[in-house]
């Protein structure tokens, strides 16, 4: 499988390293927005030194394999006498939190002599400085542990300072780096890197090693003022308790997360192999877009960073796409992913009727900055790690720029598809006010919607879009569901019902639905329909499934459909929530290949973009983002729909 840039450490987004070449040694590895944080890695061999990872200096030893799976990416080297192959994992386990929120990633080797004869073999991974900073070269210390958990070494700025930056695409300005596995030093003439050496002495069959770097960022998040640490804090007090926990109970972790991936596998394989491969190159990247965190009141909070769009936190529109794979694998963080929404709804400076978009920018997480000036109505600068602290709405906001329905419908969606999975009524218990009030405003809005931004917001405002109304239809009637869970009598799925009838009959052109109300020969992907199968509501008619699917294959491209006729670029998630439209899962299958062939074929060198041309191999923009676990739709619908079948 070739993808533009391949997934070496994968924990959060302050501390995902990729390597934008199919060698290893071909280039330098950077995190994941192309800053470089050089890993590289050297072998000897009876005295002769080969570079396997990364652009040091040396001649590469001869890269022979590369296997991708969700969870291990694997390199295999070899000379006439021996055979390295190095495999990076990281311990991303739903079935544990603790575990998964780890800030730590292992490098295993193996070593084998292939020749018949011993060998002398070394080692050397080094770890460069520039973990520690961001743009600008700092001073740094390091120091050399040998306690109870063992050897490591620790890298970071003399003055440490928390939080101190936010923004897209930037690293940790702060924080420590962490090494261990062999011997453990520190750079030449100073504190600029950390390095391991691993010696096999006459070496005659296959050994094994490993190397643990990880990246403690102090303090993970701010969260309406209050500094979190990341939740692997509550199990392990240091960081070198967890390293040791790595260390000692590394092989049970790589088997489980080697069966978690081959759960991923087996999901998949009903909708063929390239559609397994495009849920092999996502499964790292969506967690590694998030940081898990508990705040102060003891709940948890699973944020995301909208990763080069504008590096906002716990975007409700990001969230709302990704959910699938949470909802297959762990409920519990799709509760988590609002909890922080609703707590900033009721904050003073948010006075709509109508849901936020987000809480911030990563890692602050202070406020709603998306359409916030940067000077109130008196021409005063405002403060975005501040928000959460202001009164009146109308002095910061820019009103049109909002998304309203798009992020009420996004609420009430996700709020009851956590409920619908999990039989879990207390988030939708504790907020029912909010989702009333966002409901009342779908409903009050009207299904014929006047200008409007959604989450496609990169293509501007549509007037009566048509897949945007779905998506309040399909609000509607979850809000009525919600009610009925809760014994509310309502009446909320009967209006829910009467505007599906209003749409359909005011959009519907030649047997599937406009892009936008009126407008003839316009089209979209109408992504948002797959609730109204996935929930058993019914408000559409088959007939229009049908006629969409058909649709999407006549507007088909080598790389895929297009998001609406607007375009030839297209979204990964919304297409392959789309495809779900068509029963026969042939969309699935046909969309994946054409994801496939791009990834192949991508001239930018980003992890797995989700908004790209369809005619051409180029990234418009966006990567690495947790959006992603939407292309886990179609095995969500066939688990929800085929359950007890």
């Amino acid at each position: 499988m070739k993808l533009p840039a391949y997934p070496l450490i994968t924990c959060d987004p302050f501390f995902s390293i990729w390597s934008r070449t199919e060698k290893l040694y071909d280039s330098n590895t950077v995190l994941w927005c192309g800053i470089e944080k050089k890993l590289t890695g050297t072998v000897t061999v009876d005295g002769e030194k080969f570079r396997f990872l990364g652009k040091c200096p040396g001649k590469p030893i001869k890269q022979t394999a590369l296997n991708i799976e969700p969870y291990t990416t694997e390199y295999v080297f070899e000379n006439k006498k021996i055979r390295l192959t190095v495999t990076f994992w990281t311990p991303l386990l739903f079935s544990d939190l603790h575990v998964m929120s780890l800030p730590c990633s292992c490098i295993d080797y193996e070593v084998r002599s292939t020749d018949g004869q011993k060998h002398d073999v070394k080692i050397e991974l080094t770890a460069d400085g520039g973990f520690c900073y961001d743009d600008k070269k700092k001073k740094l210390e390091g120091k050399i542990f040998n306690d109870s958990f063992g050897d490591y070494g620790q890298l970071g700025q003399i003055e440490q300072k928390p939080l101190s930056k936010s923004g897209d695409g930037v690293s940790a300005d702060w924080g420590y780096l962490y090494l261990t596995g062999g011997e453990i030093s520190l750079g030449r003439g100073g504190c600029q890197h950390l390095k391991s050496v691993i010696s096999f002495s006459q070496l005659d069959g296959a050994e094994r090693e490993s190397n643990i770097i990880a990246f403690d960022d102090i303090y993970s998040i701010e969260y309406f003022g209050e500094k979190l640490k990341g939740l692997w804090t509550e199990k392990f007090k240091t960081m070198g308790e967890a390293l040791a926990f790595l260390k000692y109970n590394h092989d049970v972790l790589l088997d489980e997360i080697i069966k978690q991936g081959e759960r991923i596998i087996k999901d998949g394989e009903k909708f063929g192999e390239g559609y397994v491969q495009i849920l092999t190159s996502a499964a790292r990247q969506v967690p590694a877009a998030h940081k898990l965190v508990r705040n102060g009141k003891g709940e948890l909070l699973y944020l995301s960073k909208e990763c080069h769009s504008n590096g906002c936190i716990n975007t409700v529109d990001v969230s709302y796409p990704s959910i699938p794979m949470y909802l297959l694998y762990r409920p519990e963080l799709v509760k988590a992913m609002m909890t922080g929404i609703f707590e900033f709804s009721r904050m003073k400076i948010w006075e709509p009727d109508y849901a936020p978009h987000d809480i911030g920018t990563y890692p602050i997480a202070n406020g709603q900055i998306y359409a916030l000036g940067t000077k109130d109505a008196h021409g005063q600068p405002v403060n975005k790690n501040e928000v959460y602290k202001l009164e009146d709405f109308d002095k910061y906001y820019y009103e049109d720029e909002q998304m309203p329905v798009e992020e009420c419908g996004n609420m009430i969606i996700m709020s009851y598809a956590y409920y619908y999975v999990t039989g879990d009524p207390s988030q939708i218990k504790d907020n029912f006010d909010k989702l009333k009030e966002w409901a009342d405003f779908l409903v009050d809005t009207g299904v014929v919607l006047d200008w409007q931004l959604c989450t496609d917001d990169f293509a501007g405002q549509s007037k009566k879009n048509v897949n945007l109304a779905i998506k309040e239809v399909m609000g509607i009637a979850a809000f009525g569901k919600i009610c009925d869970a809760l014994g509310i009598e309502n009446d909320y799925f009967y209006k829910a019902k009467l505007y599906a009838e209003s749409l359909t009959r005011l959009a519907q052109w030649k047997g599937y639905l406009e892009f936008s109300v009126g407008l003839i020969y316009t089209w979209s992907l109408k992504y948002n329909l797959v609730w109204d199968m996935i929930f058993g509501f019914n408000l559409f008619k088959s007939s229009i499934y049908a006629n969409e699917s058909n649709k999407y294959i006549e507007n088909l491209n080598i790389y895929g459909v297009p998001l609406d006729c607007r375009g030839d670029f297209t979204k990964t998630d919304w297409m392959m929530w789309a495809s779900c439209l068509d029963t026969t899962g042939y969309n699935t299958e046909l969309f994946s290949k054409c994801m496939l062939a791009y990834l192949a074929d991508a001239k930018d060198k980003y992890p797995f973009t989700d908004w790209y041309e369809t005619k051409k191999p180029e990234r418009k923009g966006f990567c690495h983002r947790s959006v992603q676990g939407g292309l886990w739709m179609p095995v969500l619908k066939d688990m929800i729909m085929n359950k007890g079948k």
